[in-house]
């Protein structure tokens, strides 16, 4: 009875509240679809980028593999170590210690080579040292006793090598005695990368 009095007595004003709620309901639903419709275009838009992205990184993936793969065609290397196991004379002539022998792997044609020759002494005589690399001598170092007849040297050497075909490279000491006598502990090391 309240509802029929109150429509009676404010007809035209309950008319008007009516319209402007439909109106509002009507602008906040198309406000609120045109906003959900830029949302979706937007996401729609950033799950294709971040698709892109997916497929990019995966083909870099795959990119690194090939290198990887292409790299381990092109380069392989090798290591080798040499002592003379204890002291040994060392004459007053050039000689070869601690040979280091490599393989060539079939199909390689370049090596770049690094090696070094150590030396301790004892006896009271310079002794000379130096690293040989197929053939090639580095350049010769000094190796000097102390008061106490003892001393301590190095010596080494780069090289590369082309045009190979298969064998071996040998690496060594060379070693001799200003005056002979001289007794040494002598070692070889030695690095190979091997290129297509």
């Amino acid at each position: 009875m309240i509802a029929q009095e109150f429509g009676k007595q404010y007809p035209s004003e309950l008319a008007e509240f009516v319209a402007v709620l439909k109106d509002t309901k009507q602008a906040v639903f198309d406000s609120t679809q045109n906003v959900l419709s830029q949302v979706s275009t937007i996401f729609t838009a950033l799950q294709a980028r971040v698709d892109d992205l997916a497929a990019v990184v995966s083909g870099l993936a795959a990119a690194v593999t090939r290198i990887d793969t292409l790299v381990g065609q092109q380069v392989t290397g090798d290591t080798g170590n040499a002592s003379t196991g204890g002291a040994v004379a060392v004459g007053t002539g050039a000689a070869l210690y601690a040979p280091v022998t490599i393989a060539i792997p079939a199909g390689y044609s370049v090596a770049r080579v690094m090696a070094s020759s150590s030396c301790a002494i004892t006896g009271g005589t310079a002794t000379y040292l130096a690293t040989r690399i197929a053939g090639g001598d580095g350049l010769t170092m000094p190796v000097l006793a102390n008061s106490s007849g003892f001393g301590n040297g190095a010596a080494s050497f780069a090289r590369t090598l082309t045009g190979l075909n298969g064998g071996t490279i040998t690496i060594a000491s060379v070693a001799y005695s200003a005056s002979g006598g001289s007794s040494a502990y002598i070692s070889t090391s030695a690095i190979v990368t091997f290129l297509r």
